[in-house]
C-alpha cells in the first residue's frame, strides 16, 4: 500500500490532541476515543491531500528537494519537541476534564480511562487512515486501468468519479439496512407496556374507557403519558385551594400516520372537554414520542387543574434518527395538530376559548415551532410559550438569536430589551441578562427560552466546523469551563459528542431541565404568588417514581 503520509501523520498527531481539549461536558472514555481518532484521521486525510497535491505539483514542474543531514537533525529535534508538547498537552486536557466535571456536578472520572480513550484514539485513527489509504489505493487502480483507453487526465477524473459512486452506493446501503432495523426494533419498544402502570380510570385521560384508542393503542408513551399526574385532590393539597382533574390528550402514531393520529387526538379533544379548560397547551414531544412529565404537571399544579395538555407521537424512533432521516416530520404534525385546535377554538365564542399556549423539548421544540412561520406568528398565535432545550437548528430561535439586541450574549440573547421573548439559562434571568442588566418590563404574550448554559443540543450547529461561534468568545454562561476553545473541524465532532452524553449529568446541566420549569412556566401563566417550592418538591417526588430502576422496565425519563 506504500508508506504512510509524514505530514498526514503530524496533522493526525495534532488533531488527535487537539481533540482531547475540554467542551461542554466531560465524556466518556469510549466516546473521547472515538473523537480523538476521528479527528486525527481528518488530520491525517488533510495532511496525505497536501503532500500528494505537493509531489504532483513538483513532478510537473520537474523539482526535487533534497535534505540535508543538518535539516535531518533538525527535523528530529522537532520530533522530541512534539512528542514533549504531545504529553503535556495531554496532562493538561485530562486536568481540564475534571475542572468541566466538576462545574456540572459530575464525579471525576478514573485515570485508566483516560488511557482507555487515548487507546481507542489511536486504534480508531490507524483504523480510518488505513480504510483512506485503500481509498486511494482502489483510485489508483482504476486509473491504471482507463489510462488504457483515455487520456491521463480524464483517467484521473473518472477513477474519481467512480470511486465517489461507489462510497456513496455502499453509504445508503448501509444507512438504510441500519435504519430499517432500528425502526422495527423502535416499533418493538413502543409495544412494551410499562410496569407498575395501568389504564386511567378518569374520563379526562386518553386511553380511559371510550376513548378514540385503547390503552394498549396509545404506545409505551402514550401510556406512561396517560397513567402519571396528579389528580385533583393532589393538586388541592399543594396548592390549598379547590382544583379541577387536569385533561391529558395523547394519539399515538399508527398505520394512518400523522394525520390520523391528528384526526384521533382531535376526538379526544372534544370527548374530554379540553376546549372548555381555561389554559390549552399543545406540547409536542420528542423523538418516541416523550413528554417532559416536569413541564406538563408544572401547567396542571400552576392552573389548578384547569388545563388540558394535547399531544401527538410522530415517530417511533429516538430523536437523533427521527432527525437524520426525515426531519420535516415533527414540524409537519406540530403544523397540522395546532391547525386543527386553531381552527375548532375559532368555533367557539370569543369569551369561552382557552388561552393557547406551545411547548416542546429538545426536538418536540423543534417541531413545535413547525406550526409557527416566524417569531411574529408565533406571538400572534398564542398566548405564551415554554422551549425547553432547544435544538441549534432550529430556524426561528437561530433568526432571534442572530437579531438580539446590541451586547446581549448568543448564549442569552435580548430580543427587543425582553418585551415578549427572553432566553435564559435559569430562572434569574427571567429579570435580568446574563450580566446581570435588567430587562425591560414584560409583556404578553410571554415566551421562554429555557436552555442550560453547557446542554450542547442548544449549542450545536453545522457552522460550528469552520466557524467561531460567539458564546465562546463572550464567556457569558456559567458552569462552562473558562478554557474551552474553538478548533476547526475539532469542536464540531466534540460538541456533537457532548449530545450524547448530555442526558447523563445531573438536574441544571447539560439536557436536563426539571428544577426550572416551575418558575419559568409560573412567570410565562403570570402567576406571581404560587408555592413554586412545594409545587416543585410534589413533582420531583412523582417523578422520583418513574425514575426508580424497574418501575417502567428500565425506561426511564429520557428524551430520546
Amino acid at each position: 500500500m506504500g508508506a504512510w503520509s509524514g505530514v498526514g501523520l503530524v496533522l493526525g498527531l495534532a488533531m488527535f490532541l487537539v481533540s482531547f481539549a475540554p467542551s461542554l461536558l466531560p465524556r466518556r472514555w469510549l466516546w473521547q476515543g472515538l473523537v480523538g481518532g476521528v479527528s486525527a484521521a481528518v488530520g491525517y486525510l488533510v495532511g496525505f491531500l497536501l503532500e500528494m497535491t505537493a509531489d504532483a505539483v513538483m513532478r510537473l514542474l520537474d523539482l526535487e528537494v533534497q535534505v540535508s543531514w543538518h535539516l535531518a537533525g533538525g527535523l528530529w529535534i522537532l520530533l522530541a519537541l512534539g512528542i514533549v508538547a504531545v504529553i503535556t498537552g495531554w496532562w493538561w486536557s485530562v486536568r481540564e476534564h475534571r475542572e468541566t466535571a466538576r462545574l456540572v456536578g459530575m464525579s471525576e472520572q478514573a485515570a485508566w480511562t483516560d488511557i482507555a480513550a487515548t487507546l481507542v484514539a489511536l486504534a480508531t485513527m490507524f483504523l480510518l487512515a488505513s480504510l483512506i489509504r485503500l481509498i486511494v489505493l482502489f483510485t489508483s487502480w482504476i486509473t491504471r486501468g482507463l489510462d488504457l483507453f483515455l487520456p491521463s487526465v480524464l483517467s484521473i477524473v473518472g477513477a474519481v468519479l467512480i470511486a465517489v459512486v461507489v462510497l456513496r452506493m455502499v453509504n445508503r446501503m448501509v444507512f438504510h439496512q441500519a435504519l430499517e432495523r432500528i425502526s422495527r426494533q423502535a416499533d418493538k419498544l413502543d409495544r412494551r407496556r410499562p410496569r407498575n402502570l395501568h389504564a386511567p380510570q378518569l374520563p379526562t385521560r386518553s386511553g380511559s374507557e371510550g376513548s378514540a384508542q385503547s390503552w394498549d393503542e396509545l404506545g409505551r408513551r402514550g401510556q406512561i403519558f396517560t397513567s402519571c399526574g396528579p389528580s385533583a385532590q393532589g393538586i388541592a393539597a399543594v396548592v390549598g385551594e379547590p382544583a379541577m382533574e387536569p385533561i391529558r390528550v395523547y394519539a399515538s402514531l399508527g398505520d394512518g400516520g400523522v394525520e390520523a393520529a391528528v384526526e384521533v387526538a382531535m376526538a379526544e379533544v372534544r370527548r374530554t372537554g379540553a376546549l372548555n379548560r381555561g389554559t390549552l397547551v399543545i406540547d409536542t414531544p420528542a423523538g418516541r414520542g416523550w413528554v417532559d412529565e416536569f413541564s406538563v404537571q408544572a401547567v396542571e399544579y400552576l392552573t389548578g387543574g384547569d388545563c388540558a395538555t394535547v399531544s401527538v407521537q410522530y415517530s417511533k424512533l429516538a430523536s437523533a434518527f427521527v432527525y437524520l432521516a426525515d426531519a420535516e416530520t415533527p414540524q409537519a404534525c406540530a403544523r397540522a395538530l395546532f391547525a386543527a385546535l386553531e381552527e375548532a377554538i375559532h368555533d367557539l365564542p370569543a369569551d369561552q376559548r382557552p388561552k393557547v399556549y406551545a411547548s416542546g423539548e429538545s426536538l418536540g421544540s423543534f417541531g413545535g415551532h413547525g406550526a409557527f412561520v416566524s417569531a411574529e406568528d408565533m406571538l400572534r398565535k398564542v398566548d405564551g410559550a415554554v422551549w425547553i432545550g432547544t435544538p441549534g437548528f432550529t430556524e426561528i430561535a437561530r433568526d432571534l438569536t442572530q437579531s438580539r439586541m446590541r451586547g446581549s450574549p448568543e448564549i442569552t440573547p435580548v430580543i427587543d430589551n425582553g418585551r415578549n421573548i427572553r432566553f435564559v439559562t435559569q430562572p434569574t434571568e427571567l429579570v435580568a441578562d446574563a450580566y446581570g442588566r435588567v430587562l425591560g418590563k414584560w409583556e404578553k404574550p410571554r415566551v421562554v427560552y429555557l436552555q442550560h448554559a453547557s446542554d450542547p443540543m442548544c449549542r450545536f450547529t453545522g457552522g460550528l466546523a469552520w466557524r467561531e461561534p460567539d458564546w465562546m468568545r463572550e464567556r457569558a454562561g456559567s458552569y462552562v469551563n473558562p478554557s474551552l476553545r474553538w478548533w476547526p473541524l475539532v469542536t464540531w465532532f466534540q460538541i456533537s459528542t457532548d449530545m450524547l452524553t448530555s442526558l447523563d449529568t445531573p438536574a441544571g446541566h447539560g439536557h436536563i431541565y426539571e428544577d426550572e420549569l416551575v418558575p419559568v412556566w409560573a412567570a410565562v401563566l403570570d402567576r406571581p404568588g404560587a408555592p413554586i417550592t412545594a409545587i416543585t418538591n410534589a413533582i420531583r417526588n412523582s417523578v422520583s417514581v418513574l425514575k426508580t430502576p424497574g418501575t417502567l422496565s428500565g425506561s426511564g425519563n429520557s428524551a430520546s
